[in-house]
């Protein structure tokens, strides 16, 4: 148990690391979340408020190793201009702002369900502001309607965002593709379609005065087609391996492969086999790695700290013997905590709750509950999902000023109330059937 200063200073140093990632601002200096977060990992060393067997036990490098290997393959795809390509080619027949809308929420949503919705944030956001500025609008509603298209569509697929790939490792459920695509497939699209009525009913005088943008070109997009054909061909193989993996556990093999494995060989074979094996490794996106090896080790400091048992008080408890109890207590403290924690270092200490609680692998509603309404308040604040933080640096990288903190808040609160209580009625629906 920690002494009480030690808790005090978790406390205070839980607030200066969120009250910077608010902010973001340090007398004109504007500050990547990414290095906040770091700053925050390292004085949770330096302090001792977590030591360094700790930090290193609480970072999941299942995770770490997923995503380094499906950035290497995305940084393959985008370094051949084949993401991009296939980008435009999806934007490039939307000509009305609704239509455009439409595209960016249900296209690029379901696409970041298979390549994750980081990476797809990170490629999109630069051609969701050439749009903007093409229809003569702020970034702003584009660059949030992206946010929360690929934050909804990643709901779908156990491999859609690093939380949804925690509970499908750590739950033991079987067949997780199976099982997320059965539970949450309807959902999925009734969300993103909800979505777009809330977003064209917010934005509505910004997109009247919109002019039409003229069409997309998508001629000499691809730079490199021999990196394209390869990348593309080790991807999709990757993805099948997904299904693979899903098979093999559902026919009762007993093996501890999972989704890391196929990510990992699969960059890592990428890189062995391409020239451009340099500018591809250069090209990962290394400061989003870093954001969660640092958030996994502060928020490690935090629990130590007690700072997670005083935000968790105030939910409902979770009772694991009654199912449409526990459906409430997840979905509730989902919702709270994902903005406290961000929903994925949430998702890592919240399934040790459930599994200490008795929760088993057969409880494959409850599992689901945690991944999908973890993955949806993330739109409430842009502190709840990974990926909102990545739109946000990269349309400063293209020196574009995104959305703040508040504007973000007042839609995203009327879409995570909206889309939670549609999450809410399916799963209610499931646990009667």
């Amino acid at each position: 148990m920690l002494p009480v200063d030690s808790s005090v200073s978790a406390f205070i140093l839980f607030g200066l690391v969120y009250g910077l990632i608010i902010t973001r601002n340090v007398r004109g200096i504007r500050l990547p979340i990414w290095a906040i977060m770091s700053i925050g990992a390292l004085l949770s060393l330096v302090l001792q408020l977590v030591t360094f067997e700790q930090a290193l036990k609480a970072i999941n490098f299942e995770i770490i190793f997923f995503l380094f290997g499906m950035f290497v393959l995305v940084s393959g795809l985008e370094s051949s201009g084949l993401l991009k390509y296939i980008t435009i080619k999806i934007l490039e027949h939307a000509r009305t702002p609704n239509r455009i809308l439409v595209f960016i929420l249900l296209i690029l949503g379901l696409l970041s369900a298979f390549l994750i919705n980081d990476t797809i944030a990170l490629v999109a956001t630069p051609i969701v502001i050439g749009l903007a500025t093409q229809m003569r609008i702020r970034p702003v509603p584009l660059l949030i309607t992206l946010a929360f298209g690929v934050t909804i569509g990643s709901m779908l697929t156990p491999i859609g965002n690093p939380q949804n790939l925690l509970v499908s490792l750590n739950s033991g459920m079987d067949n997780p593709f199976l099982n997320f695509m059965f539970y949450l497939g309807v959902p999925t699209f009734a969300c993103l379609a909800v979505t777009y009525l809330i977003l064209s009913k917010f934005y509505k005088k910004e997109f009247a005065n919109s002019t039409i943008p003229p069409s997309l070109t998508s001629e000499n997009i691809i730079e490199n087609p021999t990196l394209a054909r390869i990348s593309l061909v080790i991807t999709l193989s990757v993805i099948a391996g997904f299904f693979l993996i899903g098979f093999i556990k559902t026919i009762g093999v007993d093996t501890d492969l999972n989704f890391s494995y196929p990510a990992l060989v699969g960059g890592l074979l990428l890189l062995v086999i391409t020239k451009q094996r340099k500018k591809i490794f250069l090209q990962i996106n290394w400061k989003i790695i870093a954001f969660f090896v640092s958030m996994f080790i502060f928020m490690a400091a935090m629990w130590n700290g007690k700072v997670i048992d005083v935000f968790a008080s105030v939910f409902p408890t979770l009772t694991s013997s009654d199912e449409l109890a526990a459906i409430f207590a997840i979905i509730s403290t989902s919702a709270g905590l994902s903005q406290i924690m961000s929903n994925v270092p949430f998702v890592a200490v919240y399934l040790q709750i459930m599994q200490n609680l008795g929760v088993s692998s057969t409880d494959t509603l409850l599992w689901i509950t945690l991944a999908s309404a973890s993955t949806l308040a993330g739109n409430l604040t842009i502190l709840g999902a990974a990926s909102n933080i990545i739109i946000l640096e990269a349309a400063e990288k293209h020196k574009t000023e995104a959305f703040s903190f508040w504007e973000f808040f007042k839609i995203g609160s009327i879409v995570t109330v909206v889309t939670m209580t549609i999450l809410g009625m399916f799963l209610l629906l499931y646990s009667y059937i």
